[in-house]
């Protein structure tokens, strides 16, 4: 985890799940990952499973994406299903991938 007002940078690959709580600038791969509410992420997120509640601006590339209520994401986002709740500022380009695409 990386937790609030931690400010962190570089490449970083999680086998399970990373919940982001303070700030990453960089490339993000994981099995799952969570930016809550406190949580900032720049650059590009790679994982199956993405619930953004803070902000992200960069690439974000996934299977389950689901942008929170609050969420603020900027940037280009590929996925296979997208979920976006009332509340979520999104200012993107977005690209459905096939179910079975990597």
């Amino acid at each position: 985890d990386v937790y609030k007002r931690q400010k962190l940078s570089g490449d970083l690959s999680v086998p399970g799940l990373l919940e982001l709580l303070g700030h990453w600038d960089g490339k993000i791969s994981a099995e799952s990952v969570v930016i809550e509410a406190s949580g900032t992420a720049d650059g590009e997120l790679h994982a199956k499973s993405i619930a953004i509640k803070g902000r992200f601006e960069g690439r974000l590339f996934g299977g389950d994406v689901k942008l929170q209520s609050g969420a603020s994401v900027s940037g280009e986002i590929s996925y296979t299903t997208l979920t976006i709740e009332s509340g979520a500022r999104v200012d993107s380009a977005r690209f459905r991938k096939a179910p079975n695409a990597t």
